[in-house]
């Protein structure tokens, strides 16, 4: 019985050169750039503006400060106890059409 070499006379059980990363320019060439590529990172350097930072800043105050103001809540909540806490319909309503037109703009 003669067996032929169908994979074009490589044997597939040897592992070759270029499996092992060696003996090929294009592999050599990869490995430098990868290695130029990682000490040229070190130097890499980031800008930021003034209004990032001004927004920074902003976001470190709010979230800084409490989310629930307990001086207004106890006021509101003394207001509805005593019977003395009035809604304004009409402001209610203007201050929700507000905010939507603001949200649109």
């Amino acid at each position: 019985m003669d067996i032929k070499n169908i994979l074009g006379g490589s044997n597939p059980y040897v592992q070759s050169k270029v499996d092992k990363g060696e003996g090929t320019e294009a592999a050599s060439a990869a490995k430098a750039k990868a290695k130029a590529k990682s000490q040229s990172a070190s130097g890499d350097r980031v800008s930021v503006s003034s209004d990032a930072k001004l927004v920074a800043e902003a976001a470190k105050a709010a979230q800084a400060s409490p989310d629930i103001r307990v001086d207004r809540v106890e006021a509101l909540r003394a207001q509805v106890e005593s019977g003395s806490y009035n809604l304004n319909p009409r402001r209610i309503a203007e201050k929700l059409v507000a905010s939507d037109l603001d949200f649109l703009r």
